[in-house]
């Protein structure tokens, strides 16, 4: 059996840093956009604007979520086209929804007046 030349134990290499920014940077704007929610529900007044601010921003914190922990953004666009379609969609259902839900409701407080 062959002997080494050398009685040094074999270099190890340093731990590399965890890459944590990226989850730094994903919490940070996921706070501010939580915290925007928060303003605009508590300090607006009951409406259709609040609401629709309220989903907009709720909607746009789902897909940061779904892109950076899910990773869709380094999918194939292919993949991403057939989430987001249906995901368009069910927004649409959204905006159709509390319009007509805020119409029907000043219809029937009109009528109660």
């Amino acid at each position: 059996m062959a002997q080494h030349s050398s009685n040094q134990p074999p270099q190890l290499g340093e731990i590399p840093k965890p890459n944590t920014g990226w989850i730094w940077k994903t919490f940070w704007v996921l706070v501010g956009i939580t915290a925007l929610e928060f303003v605009f529900v508590f300090l607006m007044d009951p409406g259709t604007l609040r609401n629709t601010i309220f989903i907009i921003l709720t909607i746009f914190k789902a897909f940061f979520i779904v892109a950076e922990f899910m990773h869709l953004k380094h999918e194939t666009k292919g993949l991403i086209w057939t989430i987001l379609i249906p995901m368009g969609l069910l927004i649409w259902l959204l905006v159709a929804l509390v319009s007509e839900g805020s119409y029907v409701g000043e219809s029937i407080q009109n009528a109660l007046n």
